[in-house]
């Protein structure tokens, strides 16, 4: 009974006759250890972007299909969540944000910024917050324990209304406490209040009025409200009452309330009218039925529910629909979906199938354990039962059918599990037996029967076994042709186990096997066949070995569905290249168990371990189809598949067939992709002015150089049913899978703009997210720094030149220098040697002795101070006598020689800080000169008995003294000799940028002081 009960409902349904009561049961809970904030979930609703917002004792959650985001408050920053007891949310539709009532408050979250901000309250508005209902304006009502308010953003004004005449409070607290509000499709706003009265809100007076229809008020207070399409409301009690209000017509009370009846905690109107109940005893359905259409207060009998309406076991808190057409519920456990869909499918549930073939007056359905069954497609009955007899040898050999082909004549072909080929002839009772015999020519390959196909070219029909390929080409003789494997035979059957044939369009015969990959049957005397085999060198060739269907579309090209490698299309026959689809092109799963072709729709549908999925032709573009789409069962088996009547398409699995119209099944539209999360060094970043999925360009600094882009595709069916691609343009040359992760992490990248983007693998380019990103430089990378370089560097440039130039004219200026020396005293005193010579020849030619040898005295006088001169010159050009030690050792041998020489007794001191002073050359030549010309001076014309030289270095000075205690002069006096002296010595301190200061006196000495700056 239980089956034909089935039958009547759900096979009705696959014929277009199915009712709302028929949807799938819930998806698996979504609780904290998911993400969620906490279990227990108070309010639900999606918003205008698509995210699910839950309602939380501690916090709101957003959900966008595959994780959670939490918000909760927090004083101390702005933006936050006003409390973390939320308790009722309302979406904004003309502005895209959402309402959210906490026990704190109302705050309203703006999905630019992704910030919360706060409603604001006087002295009397101090509320907790029972219901929100969004203003289509904009504004928002807000159903509290002290009345009714409403909050318009544009004014910021926030007015309350009471349920009492005239404006004034009224005389009990429950009646101006509102628990639920709803507006119908008139636009009227409903209120239920704490004293269990359903009210109208009166634009007019500003008041909330009691309905009359609804009859009188209830003695437990009215928690829940849904307005229901065609203008009616559903109203629920804390007592587990429910009523409907039609339009214009009293309110009919389904459930009284009552001790033990469950309190009704939210409900929601479906498209039909019915009501889901959510209560603290579970989620129940009601349909609106003609006895509530025209059903009045007089006659208000309880209408008992569908038989199936419970759906949901267990406290039911909040409610909400999706635009998936799923309903979610919110429970004291965590989150639960639920598809309330009608089903386009339809479940026999005959136990496994394994085969499955048109009739011709319904299907034939071969199981695993009941034998062949012929099915009427217009009920689901059982018209034809076949089973295995033992006592019966004309019976089916065995009831575990494998493949089943009808004959045009009306004849039936059974390939059994392990007992071989059976066969009824049209009109025939019984079954004949096909058995493999060892040793006999003829017989049939094996008795473990896999495929069956007859050929179209010639009318044989070919048996697939697990021993070989066998060809019956006259039934009424029996006599098999077998192909199989051979030893040391290439050309042979590459593998015996033979899952499926087929002969394509050009005539080819075509047989899958399992292990031995795909092969060509080239010559059928022979029994030369061609292999395609995996090769994973070539990722053109066949993507698996294990082949379990063949198609071929309405364009002859051959298609090839296997075990471990997905589907692939054969394009060259003769090399063997073939395009593959697997998971990773939207394939549910790589083992492809049958293939169907739709030459109407130009697709391609196929079973696979994960479900049904449908190959678009012309896009190649992969439509899965599984439990989230109200697939009964997501697991197939081998070869199970066939076109029924009416244009229904058949698959069989290990629960029964499954059977639909293709042209029932509406592809869901594409789900919108958002940008939802920046991460600067895996670190989450709010950004000061507008959402990262709100912006339209991003600036990144040279501080950001990890930054990770999280996206989502808002697909509340649940997560992994969309895949995703992303690229960044300017650096990503193609597009590249997203993967799991649902994140894009880029690092180092060069300065310069670029475009990220994300969209659906199989939507078209310039659909998904975008965002512009800019990537600034560091400092160093800047224009003006660059330019500044360049400056810097033009200028060390220029200053490199001048220093080389001016060491170049210092060099050249040392070497006129040294050529002036050279000219000047050495030309000068080797004239005068040659003058003198040629002197003291004549005196000595003339014997004049005397003369010659005051003339030979002069010459030497000459050579030596020409020596001395050349001696000074190389010592000052030789680098190594920079420092002051050297300087002042030349000084000390100079100025001894010379005045020990005339007797004069010479005090040389040297302070110790002056030997680590270095002149330079130019510097220390005429210092030095200044020095030997003060003491030339003094040896010549002071006539003294001492002298003193000391060298001493005050702060950032070198201090030169000469003194001795002879005869002085008067300064002013004529110059004695030949007047130089001083002039030269003055012109020397000059050079050195130093301070020449003389004193004398007669009889009291003269001192010299030298300061030269260092």
């Amino acid at each position: 009974m239980r089956v034909r009960v089935f039958v009547a409902l759900k096979w009705a349904g696959l014929l277009g006759l199915a009712t709302a009561g028929h949807a799938q049961g819930p998806a698996p809970l979504l609780s904290t250890a998911d993400g969620l904030t906490d279990n227990t979930v108070q309010c639900l609703v999606q918003d205008r972007q698509g995210f699910l917002w839950a309602g939380t004792q501690d916090g709101l959650s957003r959900y966008d299909g595959r994780a959670f985001r939490t918000f909760r408050a927090d004083a101390r920053r702005r933006g936050a969540l006003a409390g973390n007891f939320v308790r009722a949310l309302a979406p904004d539709a003309a502005r895209g944000g959402l309402w959210v009532g906490t026990g704190d408050g109302v705050c309203y979250y703006d999905p630019r910024t992704e910030r919360f901000g706060r409603v604001p309250s006087d002295s009397a508005a101090h509320y907790f917050v029972n219901a929100l209902l969004a203003d289509p304006a904009g504004g928002v009502w807000i159903g509290t324990e002290n009345g009714l308010w409403h909050y318009a953003p544009a004014t910021h004004r926030l007015r309350r209304y009471w349920c009492a005449p005239g404006g004034a409070p009224a005389s009990t607290a429950r009646r101006n406490s509102v628990r639920a509000l709803a507006r119908d499709a008139a636009g009227t706003v409903w209120a239920g209040t704490g004293e269990g009265q359903l009210c109208r809100f009166d634009a007019a007076t500003g008041t909330l009025r009691p309905e009359p229809r609804y009859g009188p008020a209830g003695p437990a207070p009215l928690s829940a409200l849904a307005a229901a399409p065609g203008g009616g409301l559903w109203a629920g009690t804390e007592g587990g009452g429910l009523r409907y209000l039609p339009p214009g017509r009293p309110a009919a009370e389904l459930r009284r309330p009552g001790p033990g009846q469950p309190a009704v905690r939210s409900l929601w109107a479906d498209a039909r009218g019915g009501a889901w109940v959510a209560t603290a005893a579970g989620l129940r359905y009601w349909p609106v039925g003609p006895h509530l259409a025209g059903a009045t207060a007089a006659a208000a009998a309880l209408a008992a529910p569908a038989p199936d309406s419970l759906r949901l076991a267990g406290e039911v808190l909040a409610l909400a629909p999706d635009r998936a057409g799923q309903l979610w519920a919110g429970t004291g456990a965590g989150l639960r979906r639920l598809d309330v869909r009608p089903s386009p499918f339809a479940l026999l549930p005959t136990g496994p199938v394994w085969a499955v073939a048109p009739a011709a007056a319904g299907l034939w359905v071969g199981t695993e354990r009941q034998g062949l069954l012929r099915l009427d497609p217009r009920t689901g009955a059982v018209a034809e039962r076949l089973r295995h007899h033992p006592r019966d040898p004309a019976s089916l050999a065995d009831d575990f059918v494998r493949c089943v082909l009808p004959d045009a004549d009306g004849g039936l072909w059974a390939g059994t599990q392990r007992q071989g080929l059976d066969y009824r002839a049209p009109g025939a009772p019984g079954f004949r037996h096909f058995r493999h015999a060892p040793g006999e020519v003829g017989a049939l390959a094996d008795d473990f029967v896999r495929c069956l196909y007859r050929d179209p070219l010639d009318g044989a029909l070919w048996v697939g076994t697990e021993g070989g390929l066998s060809r019956l080409a006259d039934a009424r003789r029996g006599r098999f042709t077998t192909y199989r494997q051979r030893a040391n035979d290439p050309r042979g059957l590459p593998n015996n186990f033979v899952r499926c044939v087929l002969r394509d369009g050009a005539g080819r015969l075509w047989v899958g096997t399992g292990g031995g990959g795909l092969c060509r049957l080239d010559d059928p005397a022979t029994g030369r066949f061609t292999a395609f085999k995996a090769n994973a060198r070539d990722e053109r060739s066949l993507p698996g070995n294990f082949v379990r269907a063949l198609c071929v579309d309405a364009a002859g090209r051959l298609w090839v569905g296997t075990e471990d490698g997905g589907l692939c299309r054969l394009d060259d026959p003769t090399t063997g290249r073939f395009t593959s689809f697997g998971e990773a092109q939207g394939l549910p799963n790589d083992v492809v168990y049958a293939l169907l072709p739709d030459p109407a729709a130009r697709a391609l549908w196929l079973s696979t371990n994960r479900g049904l999925a449908r190959l678009d032709l012309a896009t190649d573009r992969l439509t899965a189809f599984d439990a989230r789409d109200g697939l009964p069962q997501q697991e197939y088996n081998a070869g199970a598949a066939c076109w029924g009547p009416g244009g229904a398409l058949y698959f069989g699995g290990p629960a029964g067939l499954v059977g639909f119209r293709p042209a029932a099944l509406r592809a869901p539209p594409a789900p919108p992709v958002l940008l939802t999360g920046l991460r600067r060094l895996n670190q989450p970043v709010a950004l000061p002015d507008t959402a990262v999925g709100q912006r339209r360009v991003l600036r990144l600094g040279p501080q950001d150089y990890v930054f990770t882009l999280s996206f989502a595709a808002l697909d509340l069916r649940g997560a992994g049913r969309q895949r995703l691609v992303y690229q960044l343009e300017g650096f990503d040359p193609e597009w590249v899978p997203a993967g799991p992760q649902r994140e894009a992490t880029y690092t180092n990248l060069d300065p310069g703009p670029y475009t990220f983007r994300v969209r659906g693998a199989d939507a078209p380019p310039g659909t998904g997210a975008a965002l512009r990103l800019v990537v600034a430089p560091p400092w160093y990378g800047t224009w003006w720094f660059r330019a500044l370089a360049a400056g810097a560097v033009g200028a060390l440039a220029w200053l490199a030149y001048r220093l080389r130039l001016g060491q170049l004219l210092a060099l050249e200026r040392v070497r006129h220098r040294i050529a002036r020396d050279l000219h000047d005293d050495m030309g000068s005193t080797l004239s005068s040697i040659a003058l003198l010579s040629e002197m003291a020849r004549q005196h000595q030619l003339g014997q004049r002795p005397a003369q010659a040898a005051g003339l030979l005295h002069q010459i030497q006088d000459s050579s030596r101070q020409m020596l001395d001169a050349l001696d000074d010159i190389v010592w000052t050009i030789n680098p190594a006598h920079d420092g002051l030690g050297d300087v002042t050792a030349r000084m000390r041998a100079f100025a001894a020689e010379l005045l020990e020489a005339r007797g004069i007794a010479l005090a040389f001191e040297v302070a110790p800080a002056v030997g680590a002073l270095h002149l330079p050359m130019e510097r220390r030549r005429e210092f030095f000169l200044l020095f030997k010309e003060a003491v030339n001076n003094l040896a010549k014309y002071a006539h003294c008995q001492q002298a003193r030289v000391a060298l001493t270095c005050p702060p950032g000075h070198l201090l030169l003294v000469v003194e001795d205690d002879g005869v002085g002069f008067a300064p002013t006096a004529p110059a004695q000799g030949s007047g130089n002296g001083l002039p030269n010595m003055r012109a020397r301190a000059a050079a050195l940028h130093a301070v020449l200061t003389l004193t004398s006196a007669p009889g009291r000495g003269t001192a010299v002081r030298l300061s030269v700056p260092v």
